[in-house]
């Protein structure tokens, strides 16, 4: 209880017991939430008394000294998760020592299973079903479930219920005599309530079957942080974050997961001044380049919310990151190989996802990483008034620049490589030149019309919102739409939600593939905006006949319908 005083107090009545009847299995890295081994003839402890002590609240509490009772609480600050309504679990197969169960999408959810009395049950959660050869139509039970499971030992009539939620499409329980000992199972929806009208409807029913998925990969991404994937590590990271954040902006006008996610990662920053790439966690991943991306969403967040007083308070967690990379580099002055992991993208031609540079040479689409974010703390820094800081980074972004043009640019070919010596050349160098302005207008548009080029290292679907940023900074939005054959490929292939990356992959569910959502609402429908600019609707009509939609905006929502047909006409709110 709360009393008068702001102070939750747990005294000698407060008792616990171990539940020995319940038992986490971690069946591979720790970082994978637990799956449970429950069996009903074990015991609890004895009772054991708590220690005496209290819980104060940040707001409100006056201390002695500065010496707080307790540990400090704060207000949660991002709503409440509960329960959404009862989903139909249908049956698919059945045989004497096994069902399977298809919730009729992929989703988190609440689960609760009735067993009869001596029963041993194991209950595999499965994202899709799947065969020798790999994955194809993820719905054809042709194929096997498998996946992570709990194993339940009854010893009476038992209602069993995890106590973390559960990720599936596909349930299937396994039991001797299923029938005796099966009675049935319940699941409940559970993810963080986004709230708004995210409606979008068009001429091509791919485009509105792809908002329909991506909609539901937000949902099943979005808890109390944001989840790379919800089946496997549940990881918040800088690099996915930044992407699901743009997305999310587009769904809701609730930038309370935002917020916290930008303070989540500012709690994590090491003495060093790199953040690290996952938080919170219980291990410390550190991946260098992730930490640019905090900057990149931390600019993001200011020019779509005009919130100075909240970024303001990140100003000296950017000079740390900024501090950070610039002790180590090279004496050309570019960002080089670290001693931990250097993430880009998972490329076929990259062994575990990092440009192939020789240690203590250069990473390229590192150096540009860092010289955009030198342009995101400029922007930052002149929204806030601080016009010496902007300064500074504008003359480090100049010479950042430099370096990139003389070190990493292969005049013959007019690409940049991936390193400071002829090696390989990727698209996701031409990318990041791009949006980061060290190449500008024709000269921009004329290496975005390469990606396609034979040759060049393509990125996955973790580079692709980048991609189209990069299309649409070139005024080249059309191409996006020329460029969403994996979205399609998904589609075909039964998806409910975007996987890793398209074809026989990991995972089924990952937020950094929701771009299709953004891409209608920033294009299709055209609505594009900053706090201190203004409401710009220009649409990207592509092949359709019409659309329409809402956006929500730090002014409010806009609704906007087009037509195409007898020349354009178009309505916005």
């Amino acid at each position: 209880a709360k009393s008068q005083t702001n102070t939750i107090v747990s005294d000698t009545t407060w008792q616990c017991r171990r539940n020995n009847k319940i038992k986490f299995n971690y069946m591979k890295w720790r970082f994978i939430p637990p799956y449970e081994i429950v069996n009903y003839s074990g015991d609890y402890e004895e009772y054991s008394l708590t220690v005496n002590g209290g819980f104060d609240f940040e707001e409100g509490i006056q201390t002695f000294c500065g010496i707080a009772n307790g540990t400090l609480l704060a207000k949660r600050p991002i709503a409440m998760i509960f329960p959404g309504d009862e989903i139909e679990l249908k049956q698919v197969k059945k045989g004497n020592n096994f069902i399977e169960l298809d919730a009729g999408e992929y989703m988190t959810a609440k689960v609760s299973f009735e067993f009869a009395e001596n029963a041993n049950v194991k209950i595999i959660y499965s994202e899709c079903y799947t065969f020798e050869d790999g994955k194809k139509l993820r719905d054809d039970s042709n194929g096997y479930l498998e996946g992570y499971y709990d194993t339940v030992s009854t010893i009476s009539e038992t209602t069993y219920s995890p106590f973390w939620f559960r990720v599936f499409r596909f349930i299937r329980i396994e039991a001797e005599n299923i029938d005796s000992v099966f009675k049935g199972a319940k699941a409940k929806r559970w993810n963080y309530p986004i709230c708004g009208d995210y409606s979008f409807e068009c001429s091509d029913d791919y485009y509105n079957r792809m908002q329909k998925v991506s909609v539901n990969t937000m949902l099943c991404c979005t808890h109390d942080t944001f989840y790379d994937c919800p089946y496997y590590e549940q990881q918040q990271y800088e690099m996915d974050s930044a992407v699901e954040a743009a997305i999310l902006s587009r769904m809701t006008g609730d930038i309370g997961v935002f917020k916290k996610c930008i303070e989540d990662f500012a709690a994590s920053q090491e003495g060093s001044g790199v953040l690290l790439s996952i938080y919170p966690s219980i291990i410390k991943q550190i991946i260098p380049g992730y930490s640019f991306y905090w900057i990149f969403m931390l600019k993001d967040y200011l020019e779509w919310t005009g919130d100075v007083s909240f970024v303001s308070k990140f100003t000296g967690n950017i000079e740390k990151i900024i501090t950070y990379f610039e002790s180590g580099l090279s004496p050309e002055g570019l960002v080089t190989r670290s001693c931990y992991w250097d993430f880009v993208d998972w490329t076929d031609e990259w062994d575990n996802g990092e440009p192939i540079t020789e240690k203590g040479k250069a990473i390229t689409i590192y150096s540009m990483y860092f010289a955009y974010a030198l342009l995101c703390a400029e922007n930052i820094c002149t929204r806030l008034g601080r016009s010496g800081l902007a300064a500074d980074y504008r003359a480090k972004y100049t010479a950042v620049c430099n370096s990139i043009n003389k070190f990493c640019f292969d005049k013959e070919k007019c690409l940049y490589t991936d390193s400071t010596y002829p090696s390989a050349y990727s698209v996701h160098n031409i990318v990041w030149a791009v949006i980061s302005e060290l190449v500008t207008g024709d000269d921009a548009v004329c290496l975005m019309k390469r990606i396609n080029e034979d040759g060049l290292v393509k990125p996955s679907f973790a580079m692709n919102y980048y991609t189209f940023r990069a299309l649409e900074k070139c005024g080249m939005a059309d191409a996006i739409f020329e460029n969403m054959d994996g979205w399609v490929k998904m589609l075909d292939d039964h998806c409910t939600t975007w996987c890793e990356h398209p074809g026989n992959v990991r995972s089924e569910c990952h937020g950094w593939s929701g771009a299709p959502l953004y891409e209608f609402s920033s294009n299709i429908l055209g609505v594009k905006y900053s706090y201190d600019g203004e409401i710009i609707i220009k649409p990207v009509t592509a092949h359709l006949s019409y659309a329409k939609g809402r956006v929500p905006t730090c002014f409010g929502d806009v609704f906007v319908s087009w037509e195409n047909k007898d020349g354009f006409t178009i309505e916005a709110t």
